[in-house]
């Protein structure tokens, strides 16, 4: 054994850590485990809440969700599916494996559906070897029988729970029905804990360690007080943190960085009104690509017929055809073609969505092709909601290989061939030519919903040039998901596109009078109401608009669109009104004022999180598992597990308070956009071939979740280290070829602790159970060590940069959440990188604008609620006081919504601002300063 070997041995067995913490640490923390029903298998088919029960799949538990009106007005799911299974079901089991840190009695919660007067019994089972405890659930009323939400829908989500003496180590969790029931079973998720004080309302998971601890972090944050006024004094400064980068950092953006040169475009659908005005002399006709609901297209022409209207005449404004309409735009002399040529700078997109082009038996494809290669530099691509492109490879095919797949990266290697070749086969047809991939992919703009960061850095690596998200209310942290989309088009030299969906589940919010989708209609209660109370609501569009807008976004497209404009009526009130701006078109008026008179700049994301090209992870998709496919396809690949969960992991410590608003009952904002303790300063890539090279670029570089390290990426880490970069890693991450050039430490056989010491600060902290690797420290600055002084977390310098090790497996605990050393070095790797800083409850960016001065975006999270169905009043004592401070002098500050000045009180060489965000409500306040 070497002497290293040996050395690590003695001091572990020295230290007694094995499932003990060392005397003086803090209490251990209850044990908790969590599981999300979805990820148990094997599951086959549907059974959802709204289908016949005929309609359901028989002999297997299945997916039920994502769920609708049911599920999301009881406060949603508690991540995005759930299962269920028939009421009739005699025989049907699914499992989980788990691990117990500790042996003892755990309280056992489940998440299930309790129907009004009937049974709806189901077994939990926990094995251990040859023991085994179980529980049925469902024999008897949980939910009150007169709950509103019950007598809606016939049943009411519940928490119910029993004890159960369980032993510490490996179990499979099951769930089982073994004779028919009154009622399906719909079950959402399953805690294991031994904190009694967890009482689970909604979608509530018990309080993990790491996040007690990022809580004090945000009580350093809190904002100063008097929130009403338009100055305040300064909040008492935070005690200070002691930066892990040292250096200065240069604030200069880098080239790779800037992904838009200009502001950009609102894209609004149109149809045969507007093609038809397009017709007729130009005296006559209303020139501006509109769309508007068709009971108003009369109204709405002789309003405008001579005045310009709003919106669809703002410089910025463009025109989305629909792809059966390709052939008639597109052919000679089509006055759409002659509206191009007259406006030069507008642009328009094709939508592909459930259609294809109406092609007539005289259609010359080769001509139309090479009209709209005319106008290729309007283009601004053809827009692919929730597809890649609306072409699909034999299933036969597809499944044949993810099924023979051993890596998550042949499962990718799958996807681009088969999903390559069905799209340059649609796209070869259309357009009468043979195409290669590259431009076949070049100008799609694939705009998944779910499933999105699975395949962000995948379409920028097939060739797209705008990699597009259709982004709804039912997504949590757009900040992060901006962080895939921003980060993929820096790596991969493209931009980014925003499919706007006013959607909350499956509701939408629509300002039509004719039934986009459904009207509010008892015919139509159980699923897809298109309203104007539905959906994520306008507050929710607003903050979409500003944040796509301040990341950089190419394009708007709004889904819906048609209903910006509308004429409000009602019984008594009548219907004389006039046709005028929806509540949809009051903010899009706002926000193109200011994405024409104000310049953006770029984006300032000092920290990348560094993925594996293949990590296969998206936190909402439509099926469990890598890349949202079946995960019975190919379960030892595609199952999720701790890659999953260290990716998420990360992500919500960067983002905290994400875990916690995704406690709260699902609404239009609250999820989606939350006010980060670190702000919006993150970008995601990935280990693409040839793609090593946007490293350099970043400050710091976390790595997060398991990677493979090609002979290329080593050594482009080794040399980002060494020339003055940052870069963390967990123990167990990494593997493959590249690993051998990092000079990483030498990892200790795991060990398990339930406390750490910070060693920067003496500060001890609890923590879940966690496994660790010992590493031994030589010259490395130790960070935190667990146990009798052995080192958890390393920073060790090479070069001109550093390398932070942590020993935590994967960087999880036994609860498959961080382990909150990760939230410590977070917090001090982050701290310094950007200039200007940000205290208070809100949302912000920082922005570098090319006259060098710096424009920060604040979003008031609070004081808005917006629940699937209705709208509640704004709360307007969530306003929040925020103070900006910058280390530098500052010679001209204003906000641009309200284009009032901003005053800067300088002290020394520094400078402070304070100024109130409105509750619910955006501000983006330019700060300029002497070069």
């Amino acid at each position: 054994m070497p002497f290293l070997a040996r050395l690590l041995a003695w001091l572990i067995a020295a230290s007694s850590l094995a499932g003990s913490a060392a005397d003086g640490d803090p209490v251990p923390q209850p044990h908790h485990v969590w599981m999300e029903s979805e990820y148990f298998r094997p599951l086959r088919g549907a059974n959802f809440s709204f289908q016949q029960p005929s309609n359901t799949t028989r002999g297997s538990w299945s997916l039920s969700g994502p769920g609708v009106a049911p599920e999301w007005t009881q406060g949603g799911e508690s991540e995005f599916l759930s299962i269920a299974t028939r009421a009739d079901e005699t025989n049907a089991v699914v499992r989980r494996d788990i691990e117990l840190p500790a042996a003892g009695a755990y309280t056992l919660w489940v998440r299930y559906a309790d129907y009004r007067g009937r049974k709806e019994e189901f077994g939990v089972r926990i094995k251990q070897g040859d023991r085994s405890a179980e529980h049925t659930f469902g024999r008897g009323p949980v939910a009150d029988e007169l709950d509103p939400l019950a007598l809606y829908w016939d049943w009411a989500f519940t928490w119910d729970s029993t004890v159960l003496v369980l032993e510490k180590g490996a179990a499979t969790v099951e769930l089982f029905v073994n004779a028919p029931s009154e009622a399906r079973r719909q079950i959402d998720c399953l805690c294991l804990t031994t904190d009694k004080s967890y009482r689970p309302r909604g979608r509530e998971k018990p309080d993990f360690a790491v996040w007690q601890v990022m809580r004090t972090f945000r009580a350093t944050n809190a904002a100063p007080p008097n929130p009403n006024a338009t100055v305040a004094p300064a909040a008492a400064e935070a005690p200070p943190i002691e930066p892990l980068i040292k250096s200065r950092p240069n604030h200069d953006i880098p080239k790779p960085w800037k992904i838009s040169d200009g502001p950009p475009s609102f894209l609004w659908n149109v149809g045969q009104p507007w093609l038809d005005e397009l017709k007729k002399p130009a005296a006559e006709r209303l020139d501006f690509p509109f769309g508007v609901d068709g009971p108003l297209v009369k109204d709405f022409l002789a309003a405008f017929r001579t005045s310009a209207p709003p919106i669809f005449s703002h410089p910025l404004s463009g025109a989305v055809v629909h792809i059966p309409l390709y052939p008639a735009v597109f052919t000679n002399d089509s006055p759409f073609l002659d509206w191009l040529a007259r406006n030069p700078d507008r642009r328009f997109a094709i939508l592909l969505n459930y259609g294809e082009p109406r092609f007539t038996k005289d259609s010359d494809r080769a001509a139309l092709r090479a009209n709209f290669k005319k106008v290729e530099k309007q283009f601004a691509g053809f827009i692919a909601g929730e597809s890649l492109s609306y072409a699909y490879p034999p299933a036969a095919d597809l499944n044949a290989r993810i099924g023979a797949a051993k890596s998550r990266a042949d499962v990718l290697d799958a996807l681009r061939e088969l999903d390559t070749a069905a799209t340059v086969k649609k796209f070869t047809n259309w357009f009468g030519a043979p195409l290669t991939p590259e431009e076949t992919w070049a100008p799609i703009n694939s705009c998944l919903s779910a499933n999105m960061e699975a395949y962000a850095h995948a379409l920028g690596a097939w060739g797209q040039r705008r990699i597009g998200h259709e982004n709804t209310g039912n997504s949590p942290t757009l900040a992060r998901r901006l962080a895939f989309l921003r980060g993929a088009a820096r790596q991969f030299g493209a931009r980014f596109f925003d499919y706007q969906s006013c959607n909350l589940g499956d509701a939408a919010t629509m300002f039509s009078r004719e039934a986009y989708f459904y009207p509010a209609s008892s015919r139509y209660i159980l699923d897809n109401q298109y309203d104007a109370w539905a959906g994520a609501g306008v507050n929710w569009l607003l903050k979409d608009y500003v944040l796509w807008h301040l990341a950089g976004v190419d394009a708007f497209y709004n889904e819906q669109g048609v209903d910006m404009f509308w004429k409000p009526g009602g019984n008594s009130a009548g219907d004389g009104f006039p046709v005028t701006l929806s509540p949809k078109g009051r903010v899009a008026e706002a926000v193109l004022r200011v994405a024409k008179k104000h310049p953006r700049g770029t984006q300032f994301t000092p920290v990348a999180f560094l993925l594996d090209e293949a990590h296969g992870w998206s936190q909402e998709r439509f099926q469990p598992a890598s890349f949202a496919l079946d995960a019975e396809l190919n379960p030892a690949v595609l199952a999720p597990g701790r890659h999953e969960a260290a990716l998420r992991g990360w992500f919500d410590v960067a983002y905290f308070p994400a875990p916690e608003t995704q406690n709260e009952p699902a609404s239009g904002a609250r999820q989606g956009y939350v006010s980060g303790v670190f702000g919006d300063i993150f970008d995601v890539i990935v280990t693409a071939p040839k793609r090593a090279a946007i490293l350099k670029t970043y400050p710091a570089v976390v790595c997060a979740g398991e990677i493979t390290v090609s002979l290329e990426w080593g050594r482009a880490l080794r040399d980002y280290v060494r020339g003055g970069g940052t870069l963390v890693v967990c123990a167990d991450q990494l593997s493959g070829p590249g690993v051998k050039e990092l000079e990483l430490p030498a990892f200790a056989p795991a060990v398990e602790s339930s406390a750490f010491k910070w060693e920067p600060g003496g500060e001890s902290f609890a923590a879940g159970t966690f496994r660790h690797r010992p590493m031994a420290a030589g010259r490395d600055r130790v960070l935190a060590t667990a146990g009798n002084n052995i080192p958890l977390a390393l920073v060790r310098r090479a070069g001109a940069g550093q390398l932070i090790a942590i020993g935590a497996s994967l960087g999880l605990g036994f609860d498959e959440r961080p382990v909150p050393v990760l939230a410590l070095v977070m917090r001090h790797l982050a701290e310094g990188l950007v200039p200007v800083r940000v205290t208070g409850d809100v949302e912000w960016t920082l922005n570098r604008l090319d006259d060098g001065g710096w424009l920060v975006g604040l979003l008031n999270n609070r004081g808005v609620i917006k629940p699937q169905h209705g709208v509640l009043p704004t709360d307007h004592r969530e306003a929040q006081t925020v103070t900006l401070r910058a280390p530098f002098a500052v010679t001209r500050s204003y906000e641009c919504f309200t284009e009032q000045a901003v005053r800067w009180i300088p002290a020394g060489t520094n400078s402070q601002a304070v100024i109130t965000v409105p509750a619910g409500s955006v501000r983006m306040v330019v700060v300029q300063t002497k070069l």
